[in-house]
């Protein structure tokens, strides 16, 4: 491979505009479950994993596809066509502890879609949901349950490390009820409980969502799961009592006028002097031009929903707007550089 010193300016982007089709192999060849086939089996040729898939695949086409993707170092490839696992495609199976399978599968699928008004969206500033799918993107997921469980696993396999960094940062041994705002299958509300076996906590989320998060919450301890009480509501409307308050990458999906809404929310409901946690993306002030996975995860929410990643600055104001203030931001090593923003009451 040529430095990228060595690389014309036209390479260099012609390499970028092909990231288009990078994403959209890993997705499928993930969809499609063949790194989990190749764990499950060990090293095999594309005619092997015909033979071993659930799915209709076509073996010359398996096989180009698998050649193209070892090239990215995503699998081993020998002489023979024999095909193997390497530490990135470990991840895209459903065994890793770090496994990101679930979202990029949905980088593939209705998210991919959506992404076909990127234009549209730059010129309108409008979500393009509606345009692609036919409906705003959370009323689809409410028509389409396979949508939402595969959002929820989305989520969970984004949430890995930013679990792990809240874990690591936040002290919650002070804390009786921690409520899980649009907390999902309750993955977040899960991890907390079992570190902290004297808390609390109640996960918030549609009613739509609620009896997906009873059966995921009827699979772990029950120690744990008698602890959790689970609440369908609109968050917007009304959000229950607790000490704190965590928003693990939900800010981020809406505009500042209902972003405000939320936090007075939990302002009204919270019992003592307690907190509200948030854990998404702190881009950098303009001329910084650092920080390209939390951008490009800006220009997700321009396409996709209704909302934006945010400056402190901007964060600040949100805050304040509340009757808050912004008491720590405690940067993280995940996926799209998020943040811990800790805000306590005025």
């Amino acid at each position: 491979m040529e430095e990228p010193d060595s690389i014309p300016p036209e390479g260099i982007v012609m390499q970028m505009v092909m990231g288009a089709w990078v994403s959209s192999a890993i997705s499928g060849i993930t969809r499609l479950h063949i790194p989990d086939l190749l764990a499950e089996h060990g090293p095999c040729t594309a005619a092997q994993l015909v033979e071993r898939s659930a799915a209709k695949l076509d073996a010359g086409a398996l096989e180009r596809a698998l050649r193209a993707c070892a090239s990215l170092g995503l699998f081993s490839e020998s002489a023979e066509g024999v095909f193997g696992l390497t530490p990135l495609s470990e991840v895209l199976t459903r065994r890793s502890p770090a496994s990101v399978k679930g979202i990029a599968e949905m980088f593939g699928a209705s998210w991919w879609k959506v992404w076909g008004g990127f234009a549209e969206a730059v010129e309108t500033g409008a979500s393009q949901a509606t345009a692609q799918l036919g409906m705003e993107y959370w009323e689809y997921c409410n028509a389409n349950p396979a949508e939402l469980l595969a959002f929820g696993e989305a989520m969970k396999s984004n949430s890995h490390r930013s679990t792990l960094g809240l874990l690591a940062h936040c002290d919650f041994s002070g804390a009786q009820t921690v409520v899980d705002i649009a907390g999902g299958l309750g993955h977040l509300a899960v991890a907390l409980l079992e570190r902290y076996p004297n808390l609390r906590g109640v996960l918030l989320d549609l009613p739509t969502i609620a009896p997906l998060a009873k059966r995921h919450l009827d699979t772990v301890d029950a120690g744990v799961r008698e602890r959790v009480e689970i609440c369908g509501g609109d968050m917007f409307e009304s959000v229950p009592p607790g000490d704190v308050y965590v928003m693990k990458h939900i800010i981020h999906d809406w505009d500042d006028a209902r972003c405000i809404k939320l936090l007075n929310n939990c302002r009204a409901s919270m019992i003592g002097s307690g907190r509200v946690i948030c854990v998404d993306a702190v881009l950098p002030a303009m001329g910084d031009t650092t920080a390209t996975p939390a951008k490009l995860l800006d220009l997700n929410m321009l396409v996709s929903f209704q909302g934006k990643e945010r400056t402190r600055t901007q964060w600040e104001g949100l805050y304040a707007a509340a009757g808050m203030k912004i008491e720590s931001v405690t940067p993280l090593q995940d996926n799209f550089g998020t943040s811990i923003i800790v805000g306590t009451l005025v």
